[in-house]
């Protein structure tokens, strides 16, 4: 129970007081030994289930459990050594196997061990039998994609498909395949998949549709490749399937994701965690193709190249020695990649790479990466062990002429490069706490790059909120596209007098469920305004939603758009209501049938809320819940206020008014409802260019109630 709750020191000193009045509890002893594999202290596990073991010889759970810590510490030995250490982990798999080969999952265990010996055949059958006969355990099915994996990867090409070929299991047609991707014969790949995606097979589908996404997204087809990927998730049936799906992004998770996920008890839950998991970090998901998701790939494959290291991560090969760096949970699920493949896969191309070369000096790297948005910048430091491509994270660069070399990359190494021997340990700890902080944040989220050719496209926005029906909230987002910037740097001269744009935006709701999304192609004749307005509308119950817009011109670079939480009203109260104030260039009775037509008006948005002094300020807004007198009259008072943020200027007879920081103008009105739509042009003539404060205050005059809305507007000469 102490161990259930969490409380292992407490469960230890239980444990170890029952020893000491009965030093041959078995029960005891096998609960020590299974909190030290749990803390992965490989000694305690081997000193407990020894003792078991001189009280019962035959004991599988303690042979079972030694022949793990053998296994394991032998990673950390010497060659010699390793062999002693592997040679009594295999002695007590079989003892075991020989007496039970049902027991848990001694057939995977021994299977691993295998590996570490680099038998990869061996090893991969061994795990087929344990599959056959239990079938029921998870983890060898999934992990025996990773046994093959070993296999194409450390054998020749020609040498593991000769043995693939001899196999007449699933996976091992799939992995020939997946030798041809590697090998980059793609279409070869592509031929094999495609046969087996039509096939009964023996094994999960997964592993082949996300071969099938890496062979199209190599190919630039991203489209054929999402297709792939989404088919794989709707494909899952069991929990097998859906752990390797997270087996391709368990690279970029969060502790708390990882944990959410293995929380999940449903298939249809794992599901949604897929899908929740790339629209939130997709930067434009109401458009067809998930940039992120491709992305993220793009970066598997560039990692799968170039930084892969599926060694044994030593302690005596770590740069860090001293511990500075921490690591976050998700860490450990990483066997397939070297440092500088984990920073990559989660960041991308750093803006910046530095590396000294000469006698004596250790084979080094430096990523810088740029703050942008909320990411800061960050600098990782790598040197490389001599196994192979096991590049590592160091926390200190002591070296002079590493210094030296990247003197232009802040102060701290100049500060290091010329410390005195008294000044050197400060510096040096500085540095180990700025390569943590760095470490930490890299490891624990994950970003999104553009190309280097896209330019940011500034597209203004407005959103406005009215009461719809059956408790709905009316949501409206105006936009406008800088028709006259683009139609000037269009370089296209075919096309020079029609702008093609695409525009998308997306409603979620707090979980991240889709609640509305809309895509458009604007094709947009050349014109003498510098905007051309749109809008998005959508009803939708009153709550707090994630919005995403976006527009890209399609024979630009340029991209503009957003992510925000956004509230949304919530006009079904009773009370005395006022919607948004809907700014406008125009508004006029019309029996026209238009998107921007709404109770008979025709409301053109303006959503920069700039307005020249030429020109008039519409606004439009809608008025809830007005008492009305025994006839159905409403009477009631609209206050309009125009107020200079900056007090010291002055209005200059704005509306008859004084040389005065604002203007307040009263409107008397009568109804026979208990609403009413309102539309005003102000004239702005008179006033001084500058930042305003236009507020509309209602007053009912039957009740007394009141209510008040406000927006900033900015007038311009």
């Amino acid at each position: 129970m102490l161990i259930a709750s969490g409380d292992v020191d407490d469960a230890k000193k239980s444990y170890k007081k029952a020893l000491k009045y009965e030093e041959n509890s078995l029960p005891a002893l096998s609960a020590l030994g299974k909190i030290a594999f749990d803390e992965k202290d490989w000694g305690d596990v081997k000193g407990y289930f020894d003792k078991i073991l001189d009280i019962d010889p035959d004991n599988l759970e303690a042979h079972y459990y030694r022949g793990i810590a053998y296994r394991e510490t032998g990673v950390f030995k010497a060659l010699l050594l390793r062999k002693l250490d592997w040679n009594k982990s295999k002695k007590h798999f079989l003892a075991v196997i020989s007496r039970d080969s049902l027991y848990q999952d001694v057939l995977y265990q021994y299977a691993r061990l295998l590996r570490y010996k680099e038998d990869y055949e061996e090893a991969i059958s061994t795990n087929h039998a344990q599959i056959h006969v239990r079938p029921d355990l998870v983890e060898p099915q999934v992990k025996m994609f990773r046994l093959y994996r070993y296999l194409i990867t450390h054998r020749s090409e020609e040498e593991a498909i000769s043995w693939l070929n001899k196999q007449q299991w699933d996976h091992a047609r799939y992995s020939i395949a997946e030798a041809f991707r590697r090998g980059g014969k793609i279409d070869e790949a592509d031929s094999i998949l495609q046969v087996l995606t039509t096939d009964s097979l023996n094994m999960p589908v997964q592993p082949l549709y996300l071969s099938l996404a890496r062979v199209y997204y190599q190919q630039e087809d991203r489209q054929t490749a999402q297709q792939n990927y989404w088919t794989g998730i709707d494909k899952i049936r069991d929990n097998v399937a859906a752990d390797l799906i997270l087996d391709d992004i368990k690279y970029i998770l969060t502790d708390e994701e990882f944990e959410t996920y293995s929380s999940l008890q449903t298939l249809e839950e794992k599901k949604e965690f897929f899908r929740t998991f790339w629209i939130s970090r997709d930067p434009t998901p109401a458009a067809t193709i998930n940039v992120r998701l491709a992305e993220h790939y793009r970066r598997m494959l560039y990692a799968e190249e170039n930084y892969e290291f599926d060694g044994f991560r030593t302690w005596f090969q770590d740069p860090d020695q001293m511990n500075y760096l921490e690591y976050p949970n998700t860490n450990e699920l990483n066997h397939e990649f070297n440092d500088k493949g984990l920073i990559y896969i989660r960041h991308g191309e750093p803006d910046d790479r530095a590396f000294t070369i000469g006698d004596g000096i250790p084979i080094n790297e430096s990523w810088k990466y740029y703050q942008r948005g909320d990411m800061p910048q960050m600098d990782f430091h790598f040197y490389i062990g001599t196994t192979g491509n096991d590049w590592r994270f160091t926390p200190i660069i002591r070296h002079p002429a590493i210094l030296a070399d990247r003197l232009g990359w802040g102060n701290i190494y100049y500060d290091l490069y010329r410390a005195s021997p008294l000044e050197q340990l400060q510096y040096e700890d500085q540095m180990a706490t700025r390569s943590r902080k760095n470490v930490t944040e890299a490891l624990t989220t994950d970003r999104h790059k553009w190309a280097e050719n896209i330019k940011p496209l500034d597209v203004p926005t407005s959103f406005d909120t009215f009461r719809g029906s059956d408790g709905k909230t009316i949501l409206e987002m105006s936009y406008a596209i800088p028709t006259k910037k683009l139609f000037d740097e269009k370089e296209n001269q075919a096309t020079k007098d029609s702008l093609v744009v695409e525009t998308g935006f997306a409603i979620f709701d707090q979980q991240l469920r889709e609640k509305a999304k809309e895509k458009n192609i604007l094709e947009i004749p050349d014109h003498n305004f510098d905007f051309f307005v749109n809008m998005y509308r959508f009803q939708l119950l009153p709550d707090s939603y994630n919005v995403a817009f976006h527009i890209r011109p399609l024979e630009s670079d340029y991209l503009g758009g957003f992510r925000l939480k956004l509230p949304v009203e919530n006009y079904s109260k009773p009370e005395l209501e006022i919607s948004d104030i809907q700014l406008a260039t125009n508004i006029e009775p019309t029996s026209e049938i238009s998107f921007f037509v709404k109770n008979g008006l025709m409301v053109v948005p303006n959503p920069t809320h700039h307005f020249s002094l030429n020109s008039l300020l519409y606004l439009y807004f809608e008025i809830y819940n007005l008492s009305q007198d025994e006839s159905g009259k409403s009477i009631f008072t609209i206050e309009y206020t125009l107020e200079n943020v900056k007090k010291k200027k002055k209005f200059l007879g704005l509306f008859g008014g004084g040389n005065k920081p604002s203007v307040t103008f009263n409107s008397e009105r009568e109804g026979n409802s208990e609403s009413s739509i309102e539309y005003y042009a102000i004239d702005i003539s008179k006033a001084e260019p500058g930042e305003y404060i236009l507020s509309v205050h209602i007053t009912d005059n039957l009740n007394s109630a009141i209510a008040e809305r406000k927006r900033r507007i900015n007038i311009v000469e």
